[in-house]
């Protein structure tokens, strides 16, 4: 329903449909905050440059000669390839030279792409893109590192131990920290005393092959041994790699450290494309696993992700963990959110075992609480087994025992409070305790909770409430059982979840990542355990691997769709085996579900959206405002001989989706791919808008792991299953996050004095507007990030809020919603003193850059090019098109003595979150702004001239403003209308042509049509009086309605030879703008006009070969219909 404010004192809508700025209700921060955000209390900070990963710490100079992997197939010179490259590379470093540029170049590269790594200040880097040779510059982000059984889970151990696959001639590359290659379980000698030797000088080179491990080198120190000394990451992944796929030849390049510098990665990159480093890539590796990266990842625009992309495209499929940063909604790490890469999550272990009390007390049910330390062992015991004791002094056993107290062969019952859980249960073991109760000593129904480590406790211990703790000593009567439950099937906790920030299905796929034994670096033969999002990535690499081998004839992509193809959708949050009732995982957690290698080795066939490659049909971010169809097209390709046909069907995830009815699936009911052949067929998304749920992630939930739920219930998922004989054979998930958004149409009316706009939601939400001043303003161009429209205002806020009771709102406009404002750089810079120097800039930022803290969006105002400023508030809801940067005055070092000062403004969108200094920037647009207290630019309001706060769907107002240009928005987000009033009222109105048809002889007065008028802009003005500037007939005549009627009846003669009639039309509006000519045609038709008799019916009789009054029909009159368009 519409809501309505206090009413305000306007100039009447009837007489101007304006408001003057001292009419208008001033703007308040609140309209901006309008999620309820807490805000950050302005502060200067300095940005520490160690919290942020995506901050370039060097360079890609992309060159146009085309490196080896681009010339494949074009050239088989390789010498010839490797001239031209180190000549164009030749060129630019002589340019670096001559422009003596402080520029240091730490790499070339020539197999993924021929560049040049560098480092230096930004913008004398900048300066070499005007070189003829440059094709741009990429930045290069550092990464960290992603902190038996599982073969057989994964069913990988089925096709080693037929014979099928198991690794032998793949190549598999791992880019970490590097490898105790001297390890058993890799070939090598298998002794402490190898290792040893192998790490006191890791600069001596190898000589290679050192058992399974046939190459390598230390990017990161830049030696020739990669030796995992000092750490066993590198280790633990190459051994999950192995144990997957144990035939495998492995390449090891040491990347990390304390961390994972880009340009380490990107030149281990090109060297797994020439491990014998001839220049000739056909000795490529054939899988590469990265188990690094960052967080709330990205699609490629960066120099690794490039290389990364690159690889694939050559065969070489490229694993990468997608991170163990939890359930926060998009967090999923680069660089697995580049698009070719397979980014894999982590789920529970296929036999790990969860310890799950049950117990009775006095034959009661029981609350029982397992100590975090001792034991940890199932166990089962009652009071038969041990006699239940409660000591008559030191109660809570936080100081030694008595001389003489003997607790041997009893349970001890002892009292919460004093000390530590630990302290109280080794207090009562020194005496011969074998089993522990710890009461409660709040009576709130909860156990002792038993926190705490030591390695001292013996025995076992459990925490009961304060009531079984009372009945306990009473009674003596207890009986306790822990049991081991196997914990498979769900996703780990850890596993960091999707979608990317870009809307992109990732993670694609899971794998076991929960305590994976693995070799251990230094032990000679020796594992330990080891547990992330770092082992399932090499365990899906090692299935690759076996996928290789089965499938020889695949190229990258095709394997990358077949494995996720053929993976297992059943991954619950939680093991059954805890939680009979848990829900499925979604599809952004999981992906294509967990890996199912034997079935991917049996696949005769693979399936992927055209668009993408991917084995997913991704929609990302949509934002309809009406019911709107989402077509992807999918791609079959048999590589049998023999056709193949499948019925399809679709899985919606969640039965809530299935119940709104918010999305229809329209697909074929089966296919038939013929032998050898590819074929390709339209999936439709039909999304309903009006059935989405409530929208409920905002800026004050977004930065939490609770938002999970609310990612969950937002978005639709599933499969598209392609079955064979009644069987599931393979499956394409999808997945779309819809946010439903309001839609407003405007149209000009007349009312008593003047012309006022009338403002209609024709969307499927309520429209909640706010009205900001158009600083600057830019067309939408489909860019990925595109700028629209800019606002820059002043606002009075609290002192509290900003010591100079002043505050400045930069709002930045897209053409679409985006997920999350980490996806890029959203900036304006302002030219204080209008010297042609950016003296400030207004960001979007992470409060985590200086804090260790969840993610939290944040505004920072610094210096141009300055790493220190002041930390304030960002205001922006997932999936809105908009969002706010907030700014104290003093920010930019300004007072309010300063009013009046007017600066230039440049609204900037760039790749990176930090991106201090521009540079080929997404899109920008220049304004000004003046440092003013802002007014009132526009307000909707009703005829009674009361301001209405909310427009539900088909709700309508009247537009009033103050002559300036502004901005509509909604706390919907719905799509951001430039308003450009005095622009809009020079705009003619538009008349269609159209073409009717007439019967002759028809009356006076008779409608023939209507011509339809339309409007280029939203506050045009409204149409006032047609003009015929030629007719062929005055048979017809155009009346002010538009209506087209018959004028006179006795000159609409067809036999006369007036069989059409042409006019000429415009339309003019009330300013004077006069449309572009409108060309009506108006068909007349004939009319019999001497009609046969009606025919007479013969009387039936008894016999009869049959009727012929059907002949009659033939001769009867035609009839006319008379055809009215109807507006």
């Amino acid at each position: 329903m519409t809501r309505f404010g206090n009413k305000r004192t306007l100039i009447a809508l009837s007489v101007a449909a304006a408001i003057t700025s001292t009419a208008a209700s001033a703007a308040t921060f609140k309209q901006y905050n309008y999620s309820g955000a807490k805000p950050v209390q302005a502060q200067a900070s300095i940005k520490n440059d160690e919290k942020e990963v995506k901050q370039a710490s060097a360079w890609l100079v992309k060159l146009n000669t085309p490196s080896i992997a681009q010339s494949q197939g074009v050239s088989s010179n390789i010498a010839s390839q490797t001239a031209s490259i180190m000549t164009s590379q030749a060129l630019v470093e002589s340019a670096i030279q001559t422009m003596d540029l402080n520029i240091s170049i730490v790499a070339k590269t020539s197999k993924l792409v021929n560049g040049l790594l560098v480092k230096g200040d930004k913008r004398e880097i900048e300066q070499l893109v005007a070189h003829n040779e440059v094709a741009g510059i990429f930045p290069i982000y550092d990464s960290e590192l992603h902190i038996a059984d599982s073969a057989e889970y994964i069913k990988a151990a089925e096709l080693v131990a037929s014979g099928v696959a198991n690794g032998s001639g793949v190549k598999v590359a791992v880019l970490d920290t590097g490898i105790d290659y001297t390890h058993a379980a890799f070939g090598g000698e298998g002794t402490e005393a190898a290792y040893v030797a192998a790490a006191e000088d890791p600069t001596d080179s190898v000589a290679w092959p050192q058992g399974q491990v046939m190459g390598g080198y230390d990017f990161y120190n830049m030696d020739p041994d990669p030796i995992d000394a000092g750490t066993s990451h590198g280790t633990h992944v190459s051994h999950s790699v192995s144990g997957i796929a144990p035939n495998v030849e492995l390449y090891v390049y040491s990347v990390c450290a304390g961390g994972c510098p880009g340009v380490a990665q990107f030149m281990a990159l090109e060297a797994a494309m020439d491990p014998n480093g001839d220049g000739d890539i056909s000795d490529r590796v054939d899988v590469i696993n990265m188990s690094l990266g960052g967080d709330f990842g990205d699609i490629a625009t960066d120099g690794v992700g490039l290389a990364i992309n690159q690889a694939v495209k050559l065969g070489t499929n490229v694993v990468i963990s997608a991170g163990n940063d939890g359930a926060y909604p998009f967090i999923v790490g680069g660089p697995s959110t580049s698009e070719n890469a397979l980014s894999v999550g982590a789920m529970t272990h296929p036999t790990d075992e969860t310890l799950i009390p049950s117990g009775t007390i006095n034959g009661e049910e029981a609350i029982i609480q397992l100590a975090s330390f001792g034991p940890s062992e199932p166990y089962m015991l009652s009071n038969t087994d041990l006699e239940v004791v409660y000591p008559d002094a030191n109660q809570t056993a936080c100081e030694a025992f008595a001389d003489g107290t003997d607790f041997t062969g009893k349970a001890v019952v002892i009292d919460r409070g004093g000390c530590a859980f630990v302290t109280k249960v080794l207090m009562a073991q020194e005496k011969g305790a074998e089993f522990v109760f710890i009461a409660n000593n709040n009576d709130d129904g909860t156990p002792a909770p038993m926190g705490g480590s030591s390695t001292e406790v013996t025995i076992p211990s459990v925490g009961i409430t304060y009531q079984a703790g009372m009945a306990l000593k009473e009674s003596g009567i207890f009986s306790i059982n822990v049991e081991a439950i196997v914990t498979s099937g769900a996703i780990a906790s850890f596993t960091s979840r999707g979608p990317s920030m870009d809307g992109l299905l990732k993670p694609e796929i899971t794998a076991p990542g929960v305590n994976i034994m693995t070799a251990h670096p230094g032990t000679g033969t020796g594992l330990s355990g080891a547990t992330g999002t770092s082992f399932s990535g090499p365990m899906t690499a090692g299935a690759m691997s076996l996928l290789k081998q089965a499938h020889p004839n695949r190229n990258a992509i095709e394997l990358k769709a077949t494995i996720m193809n053929t993976a297992n959708l059943d991954v619950t949050m939680e093991p059954r085996s805890l939680n009979p009732e848990t829900e499925l995982a979604p599809i952004s957690y999981i992906g294509a579900g967990l890996v199912d290698v034997e079935k991917a080795a049996n696949l005769p066939v693979a399936a992927w959206a055209k668009d993408t490659k991917q084995a997913a049909l991704s929609l990302g971010l949509i934002n309809p405002s009406q019911a709107t169809d989402y077509v992807k097209t999918v791609q079959v390709k048999n590589f049998t001989s023999e056709s193949k046909t499948y019925d399809l069907s679709l899985e919606q995830r969640f039965s809530n989706d299935i119940e709104r009815g918010a999305l229809v699936v329209m697909h074929p009911d089966s296919i038939t791919v013929p032998g050898g052949q590819t074929v390709s067929f339209d999936v439709t998304f039909k999304v309903d808008p009006a059935k989405l749920p409530e929208w409920t992630l905002n800026q004050n939930n977004i930065g939490t792991q609770d938002a999970t739920t609310d990612l969950t219930n937002l978005e639709l998922d599933g499969a598209l299953i392609f079955s064979e004989g009644g069987e599931k054979a393979l499956h394409l998930v999808y997945h779309t996050l819809p946010k439903a958004a309001a839609e407003l149409s405007f149209e000009p009316v007349q009312m008593e004095g003047g012309t006022a706009h009338k403002v209609t939601n024709v969307g499927a939400v309520d429209f909640e507007p706010f009205f900001a001043p158009t600083t600057v303003s830019d067309a939408a161009e489909g860019k990925r990030l595109d700028l629209v429209s800019g606002s820059v205002e002043m606002i009075e806020v609290p002192t509290e809020f900003c010591e100079s009771g002043y505050s400045v709102f930069s709002t930045i406009v897209m053409n679409e919603g985006v997920s999350h404002s980490y996806i890029g750089g959203f900036m304006v810079d302002f030219d204080l003193d209008q010297d042609g120097t950016y003296d400030v800039t207004a960001q979007n930022g992470k409060l985590e850059w200086f804090y260790d803290v969840e993610p939290t969006q944040i505004s920072f105002t610094h210096p141009y090019g300055v790493g220190s400023g002041w930390l304030g508030n960002m205001y922006h809801t997932t999936g809105n098109n908009f969002m706010t940067i907030q700014s104290c005055l003093g920010a930019f070092g300004l007072t309010t003595e300063d009013m009046g000062l007017t600066a230039n403004v440049r609204f900037r969108l760039e790749e990176g979150t930090w991106t201090p200094i521009a540079y080929e920037s997404l899109d920008d647009a220049m304004g000004t702004f003046t440092f003013e207290k802002s007014t009132g630019v526009a307000a909707l309001m009703t005829a009674e001239e009361n301001i209405v706060e909310s427009l539900a769907p088909g709700e309508s107002a009247y537009l009033a403003h103050a002559g300036k240009n502004f901005t509509i928005l909604s706390e919907s987000g719905s799509k951001a209308i430039n308003a450009t009033p005095s622009a809009d009222r020079a705009v003619a109105p538009m008349l269609a042509d159209a073409e009717f048809s007439i019967a002759e002889n028809s009356e006076n007065g008779t409608v023939v049509g209507m011509l339809e008028v339309s409007y280029g802009a939203e506050l045009a003005n409204l149409a006032s009086e047609f003009i015929v500037v030629s007719q062929t007939s005055n048979a017809v005549m155009l009346e002010q309605s538009g209506e087209i009627v018959v004028a006179d009846k006795s000159v609409l003669d067809y036999e006369a030879g007036l069989t059409e009639i042409e006019m000429e039309v415009v339309v003019t509006d009330t300013a004077g703008n006069i449309s572009e000519p409108a060309m009506v045609k108006i068909m007349v038709t004939d009319v019999n006009e001497n009609p046969l008799p009606e025919p007479v019916t013969p009387p039936k009789t008894k016999k009869s070969s049959g009727s012929f009054g059907w002949l009659a029909l033939l001769a009867a009159p035609l009839a006319f219909i008379r055809r009215r368009k109807v507006k």
